[in-house]
Order: C-alpha cells, then structure tokens, then sequence
C-alpha cells in the first residue's frame, strides 16, 4: 500500500469514527458515570471490533455475512439489548458519586474487562458498521492485496478508533464537568441511563420498520 492509499484510508477510518451512534452513546455513558478509564477501555474494545470487521471486509467475509438477512437481524437485536441493558443498569446504580467509588473498591480489574467487553461486542452487534466498510472501506482494497497489507489496513482503523474514543473520553472527563457531576451526580446517571434506553428504542424501532 503506497502513501496516498493508505492517506485515504486514514480520512475514511476517522470520518467513520467520528460518526455518531450506538458506540458513541456507549462510550459517553461509560465515560461520564463509570469514570475515565472505565470510557478509555470502552472505546479500546470498541476499536478492536473495528479492526476486526476491517478485517473481515479486507479479507471479504463481510460481504458474506452481510448478505444474510437473518444475521444482520441477530446483530441489530443483540446491540440494541446491550444498549438497552447497559442504560438499565446505569439508570438502577443510580448516583455517580457511589459509582466512582466503587471503582475504587475491589474486583476493578473486573469491571475494566467488563468495559472492554462492552465496547467490542457494541461495534461487533452493529451491522451498520459492517455495511459502512463494505461500501467505502472495501474500495480502497486491492485485489493482489496479501495478509501485511489487510493486517496493516485493520490496524489503522482499530487505532484511529481506539484515538477517538480516547479522546472522548478525555474531554468528557475534564475539570469543569467532573464539577457538574459532583453536583448532579444522581441526575446526570439516571438520564444518561434513560436516553441509553431510548436509543436502544429507536434501534427497535428501526429493525421493526425494516421488517415491514
């Protein structure tokens, strides 16, 4: 892959990243009521996932999977529950004061395995995902391309994605906010947890206009 590709591949993989969705409302809410590295983590799972559907649609598996209908119903289903799920449990734990301590407690290693795995499987239950690969990412892939260059061009985009959500993170969690938090602890996790919740809706919602 010479310089100019691999440029454009570097503006597709960030445009991408930068999209907003699922994995972003994921990441936020992580961020702001899990602290820190708990959002860091996220967005690393995340853009493992991202690597690997990169991947797959380098190697052109994704088009194979994609072309299932029943598979990409499976994967809509399960990242909606996640979401669902996640914006549950954020909405129950209730004060993000309790919750940052917590963190501080034992089975911490635990809980930042638990991020990482929350981040992987969200872009992994995310078709549209898969679909944005397969229409721009797939172009930029050359027929004589062996396993350095499908290696190199998954990297690039798990480590822009792993940027990103990085910096995300970073942003969110900077002084003047984590003030806002001590002071509405309770009401910023009980509303990040609702509008989690209410995403997972419209990503229900979608799927059933879809069907019909």
């Amino acid at each position: 892959m010479d310089v100019d590709a691999w440029l454009k591949l570097v503006l597709v993989c960030f445009l991408g990243a930068l999209s907003p969705g699922p994995s972003l409302a994921l990441v936020l809410n992580n961020t702001i009521v899990r602290g820190r590295l708990y959002g860091i983590l996220t967005g690393f799972g995340h853009g493992f996932g991202i690597g690997l559907w990169a991947l797959l649609t380098s190697a052109g598996i994704s088009q194979i999977i994609m072309d299932q209908s029943a598979v990409l119903l499976v994967l809509q289903s399960l990242g909606a529950c996640l979401i669902a799920y996640v914006g549950y449990r954020t909405f129950i734990d209730g004060d993000w004061r309790i919750l940052q301590q917590q963190k501080l407690g034992s089975g911490g290693s635990e809980r930042y395995i638990k991020a990482a795995v929350e981040g992987f499987l969200i872009s992994i239950f995310n078709p549209k995902i898969a679909l944005f690969f397969l229409a721009i990412f797939s172009h930029l892939v050359t027929s004589d391309a062996d396993w350095v260059e499908i290696t190199l061009m998954g990297s690039t985009a798990a480590i822009i994605d792993v940027l990103w959500y990085t910096l995300v993170s970073l942003m969110v969690t900077g002084w003047s906010f984590n003030v806002v938090l001590l002071e509405k602890g309770n009401m910023v996790s009980r509303i990040s947890g609702i509008f989690l919740i209410v995403v997972a809706i419209y990503l229900i919602g979608g799927m059933v206009v879809q069907m019909f």
